[in-house]
């Protein structure tokens, strides 16, 4: 857990190794398997994303869950996020007001031409940076 989240945030999931081919094949056959035995409701398979999730809300509990398969830097960006939080408290306030904005404006969503909590800690992090150790984009080089 790493605590940037909201009460009406969904659950994300990553199966790892799961051996299928693609992942729209997983994402499709759980989409039958969670249809056929009326676990889920607002299930929507959304396969043409950079990564491919299924979305739906588990009937009995109302919780909201996004599956994807084989996406294997969910556990690498999830400690990066982790340490940003230690190395910059600020960023925990900041994240959840802005999540919190971009919810009531129905712009949390990447699908439908919002923004996901990732690249938004990534612009926090970036405009951190700039704010604490004055970084300046006009210092910064191609050549590194």
């Amino acid at each position: 857990m790493i605590g940037l989240y909201l009460p009406t945030s969904d659950i994300d999931v990553m199966i790892l190794e799961s051996g299928i081919k693609n992942p729209q094949t997983g994402l499709y056959a759980l989409f039958r398997v969670l249809s056929q035995r009326g676990i889920a409701k607002k299930i929507q398979v959304i396969a043409k994303a950079s990564v491919p999730i299924i979305k739906f809300v588990e009937k009995k509990s109302g919780a909201a869950f996004d599956i994807s398969f084989d996406v294997d830097n969910g556990p690498k960006a999830a400690e990066f996020i982790k340490e940003a939080v230690l190395k910059w408290p600020q960023l925990r306030p900041l994240c959840l007001i802005l999540k919190v904005f971009l919810q009531q404006r129905d712009l949390n969503e990447v699908y439908s031409s919002g923004i996901d909590s990732y690249a938004l800690l990534a612009m926090i992090i970036a405009m951190l940076q700039i704010c604490i150790f004055g970084f300046s984009i006009r210092h910064w080089t191609l050549a590194g």
